[in-house]
């Protein structure tokens, strides 16, 4: 492990377990917001697996819409590689151009100085 992801993570780790330290108390998420005192969906769970469960559900929702975005871009630079690689296999196939004639004053293309 990297010492740099190591200095990243083992501060985050210690943050999350004291946040789960600290809110153990059972919490009640309704997902029924016109019931009352009884709603007809709801859970109980301790408040730290709450909050682990919307951060776990914003990365993976962030995570979804960077990837869609990108999407149009990723295509556009899969075709370009295409495009790249036939070129290159079709130079590589081609033959080679004739060499360049060499001139008599020994310099090849350059006008011979005098």
């Amino acid at each position: 492990m990297k010492l740099r992801t190591l200095l990243i993570s083992l501060p985050i780790a210690v943050v999350l377990i004291a946040l789960a330290l600290a809110n153990r108390a059972p919490v009640t998420l309704s997902l029924d917001p016109f019931a009352g005192a009884t709603p007809a969906y709801a859970v109980t769970m301790p408040l730290f697996l709450a909050l682990f469960l919307a951060l776990i559900a914003g990365i993976l929702i962030g995570g979804s819409v960077a990837w869609f975005s990108g999407f149009r871009k990723r295509r556009v630079l899969r075709r370009r590689v295409k495009v790249m690689k036939r070129d290159l296999d079709a130079a590589a196939t081609a033959p080679a151009p004739p060499p360049a004639p060499v001139s008599q004053h020994g310099s090849g293309n350059l006008p011979a100085v005098r």
